[in-house]
């Protein structure tokens, strides 16, 4: 007893504190930091919460929840000021996991009585303070050695936060990899320490727009870098250093369209098992996160998220909405209910109720990305429409990888682009595929199958037209009645069959995507398909001479046009599944036209008897796995087709239930073509009948567009987001 009241009394001399009305403060105690903590959170979900009093009690308690006993070890104590002054806290993350430590925090100049309480209780041997003295002041380190008797007060700091970050990396060791993000947006930077902290990495801070000279040095030795936070936080030129250091291809960008977005697309790109552990996303309450930050390092940790005050953020919800919550995985709420409050749980506890009952039902969401315009052509472009297709509640992104047999990624079968738009060292799907699924968005890699020409490549060189083009050698492209040579490549010439399974072979066996889309695998109408080896094979096969030359609307050389874009979809899906079983094949699909007469079939159509396109043929034989059926029509002029189709694909829709898995069918809506309330009005019919629908296009939907605008106007107005895409394999 009176051990315990000499250092108490010598804990008050050190702190000397002002009280409420000017008076000394009581002295902490290890008494004061028995509360409990977490404290339960829910009734009906397995939420529990990390608060106190204030940010500097809130701290004490996540120590607490973490360290429930006395550790004997290391403490780590960075400042918890305002307006900033915690930036050295945020490095703290991988030091505190290296040394099985808690972070606490403290005012600059005084140490606060909760943390002090909390270091009696830890009776830690040593305590390291992060930051230099404008940080934490000797007024603060002499009060530690007064609250633990025999601690060895060290310090990690240098002449600036991006200083004290490097120190800190050096203190742990560091390994191969850093993890790169904005030193004073606070925010990325704390859901960034635990996949760091777990991988051994460094945490380092950076200038928005330039890499500070300790952090370059910091990097020595790295050998990967993850940068955390979009391009308005670490822009291109800071990404251009970087990947100058380690490689483009050892380089990658994580965000989402905000902080909230960023810290899910984090949690996705480094899921990690345990909590889920929420704060509070406004600035005010940032703090808080830092408990959430080492702790989500710990092996019962987990993952950070942000929330508002009252209900989640979209981006968050979207998470917990796409499989976040499985497995009834418990969630810690780190602030007190001013900043994550009542109403807020009871917002989590509905989400339980549904991750319990299996989750939103799953619907195919998308968008058709296309590559004429700049939009997929920069790294900032590439996010910018992720982040669009993420806020609209979409949930698969179909973007197109080639124009015109030319690979706007790494390919051994399509030779590279020759677009000048296109930066030689950007690999498009390298660039996109994860930045998709961390944002929680399926890819389907998308290319005209036939088409090898177009007006854009006007003096620029075509390697495979010029090979086999119109006036080639050795032309694959199809030629007409009148004997014309055309731009689409012949699907009746068995080398054109060949390469186009390579070509979505290829895609599917080095790139993660989750689908591969046939585009234009059709002919251009019923003038076209007279290639001398397909007028062969066709008169072979049907004992003919070799001067037969049937008319464009013979019905048997209509059959056998059809059979011959069959016998390619056959052959690409062959291809596909040879690479990779997992990844499914889906196709834009014809819908030209008046729509069919009967729900038995397309025969009466231009579907059926022009471009030869036999797609539900394909999707209920199993040859797709998905169609998205181009249900292009003006509201205003021809709604009845838009309606007859949908009604057919909604019969089709129920025969594709039969199947394991069952086949899909998506309605591709036109935004191009309609104002937005058509728009919207179309897309709610396709969703009540069918499994979902697919806008074009992104590009044709921006602002500026005179029918644009719905992509940020979509969320919440459809009844049906955010929700997960079906299963197509």
């Amino acid at each position: 007893m009176a051990g315990r009241l000499v250092l108490a009394v010598a804990l008050a001399a050190a702190l000397s504190l002002p009280g409420p009305s000017g008076a000394q403060a009581a002295p902490p105690s290890a008494a004061a930091s028995s509360a409990q903590c977490p404290q339960p959170a829910a009734d009906a979900a397995p939420i529990d919460r990390v608060s106190g009093a204030d940010r500097y009690a809130t701290a004490a308690c996540a120590s607490r929840a973490a360290f429930p006993t006395t550790t004997g070890g290391t403490a780590l104590l960075a400042s918890g000021d305002g307006d900033g002054g915690w930036a050295d806290a945020l490095a703290g993350t991988v030091l505190a996991t290296a040394l099985d430590a808690p972070v606490l925090l403290t005012p600059s100049q005084a140490l606060s009585p909760a943390t002090a309480a909390e270091l009696v209780r830890l009776r830690p041997r040593r305590v390291i303070l992060l930051g230099g003295q404008l940080a934490i002041g000797p007024a603060v380190a002499r009060a530690v050695r007064a609250a633990v008797a025999g601690v060895v007060v060290e310090r990690v700091a240098g002449s600036d936060r991006y200083a004290t970050a490097a120190a800190v990396s050096a203190r742990v060791g560091g390994g191969a990899t850093a993890f790169v993000v904005n030193g004073f947006r606070p925010a990325d930077a704390l859901v960034a320490g635990a996949p760091a902290a777990r991988r051994g990495a460094r945490l380092l801070l950076t200038a928005p727009d330039g890499l500070p000279a300790p952090t370059r040095a910091a990097l020595a030795g790295v050998t990967e870098i993850v940068i955390v936070g979009g391009y308005a936080t670490v822009d291109e030129a800071v990404e251009r250093e970087l990947a100058d250091l380690v490689g483009a291809g050892h380089l990658r960008r994580v965000s989402g369209g905000n902080r909230f977005a960023t810290a899910a697309s984090v949690a996705r790109a480094f899921p990690a098992p345990g909590r889920i552990l929420l704060a509070g996303g406004a600035d005010a309450s940032l703090v808080d996160a830092i408990g959430a930050a080492w702790s989500a390092a710990r092996p019962a940790g987990g993952v950070v998220l942000y929330s508002g005050a009252d209900s989640p953020s979209s981006g968050t919800d979207r998470y917990l909405r796409l499989g976040g919550l499985a497995g009834a995985r418990p969630m810690r709420l780190f602030g007190g209910p001013a900043v994550l409050s009542p109403a807020l749980v009871s917002a989590l506890e509905a989400r339980y109720v549904e991750a319990a009952a299996g989750g939103p039902p799953p619907v195919l969401l998308g968008l058709w990305a296309h590559l004429f315009s700049p939009a997929l052509k920069s790294g900032p472009g590439i996010d910018t429409m992720l982040d669009a297709a993420a806020a609209g509640g979409l949930n698969t992104v179909v973007v197109q990888v080639a124009r015109r047999q030319d690979a706007y990624y790494s390919s051994t079968v399509l030779p590279r682009t020759p677009d000048p738009d296109m930066p030689v060292d950007l690999d498009l799907l390298a660039r996109l595929v994860p930045a998709a699924h961390d944002r929680g968005l399926a890819v389907h890699a998308w290319v005209p199958a036939l088409p090898a020409h177009h007006g854009v490549y006007a003096g620029l060189r075509l390697p495979l037209w010029d090979a086999h083009g119109a006036g080639s050698a050795d032309p694959w492209v199809s030629v007409d009645h009148a004997g014309a040579q055309g731009t689409f490549l012949d699907p009746g010439v068995p080398a054109v069959r060949d390469h186009v399974a390579a070509v979505f072979g290829e895609l599917a066996g080095r790139y993660d995507v989750d689908a591969v889309h046939l585009d234009y695998l059709r002919y251009e109408s019923r003038q076209w398909g007279y290639h001398p080896a397909s007028l062969a094979r066709f008169r072979a096969a049907h004992g003919l001479s070799s001067t037969y030359r049937p008319a464009p609307d013979d019905p048997r050389w209509g059959a056998w046009r059809r059979q011959m874009t069959t016998e390619v979809a056959t052959a690409v899906r062959d291809a596909v599944r040879a690479a990779d079983p997992g990844v499914a094949v889906t196709i834009a699909a014809s819908t030209m036209g008046a729509p069919p007469r009967s729900a038995a079939d397309l025969a009466g159509t231009r579907t059926w008897d022009d471009v030869f396109q036999p797609w539900p043929q394909w999707l209920t034989a199993g040859i797709v796995d998905a169609a998205m059926p181009m249900n292009y029509f003006r509201d205003n002029t021809h709604a009845a087709w838009f309606d007859g189709w949908v009604a057919f694909e909604e019969t089709l829709e129920r025969s594709c239930e039969a199947q394991r898995p069952p086949c899909v069918v998506a309605v591709g809506q036109a935004a191009y073509l309609n104002e937005l309330p058509a728009s919207v009005a179309q897309l709610r019919q396709a969703l009540s009948s069918v499994d979902g629908a697919v806008v074009f296009s992104y590009q044709q939907d921006s602002i500026s567009s005179p029918t644009g605008g719905l992509l940020g106007s979509l969320a919440g107005r459809l009844g049906v987001d955010p929700a997960p895409a079906p299963a197509l394999r």
